[in-house]
């Protein structure tokens, strides 16, 4: 699975957000996590691990993601 990063609060573009979520919620090898702050990582290979809250009757949730080297 591939992980991509984007410097900003959302994947999507500010005035066309609908998009850009789209094309990678089809996509199986994609798992779009936002607003993580990795400024101070080691560039390097990393196991990503995503906790979210369990929320019933949610789309999405606050998730703690935390690196494994």
């Amino acid at each position: 699975v591939g992980i991509s990063g984007v410097d900003y609060l959302s994947a999507a573009a500010f005035v066309n957000g609908r998009s850009a979520h789209l094309a990678f919620l089809k996509s199986r090898e994609i798992i779009l996590v936002e607003a993580l702050k990795l400024d101070n990582v080691e560039a390097g290979l990393y196991n990503v691990h995503c906790l979210p809250l369990r929320l019933v009757g949610a789309e999405g949730s606050p998730a703690r993601c935390i690196l494994i080297k």
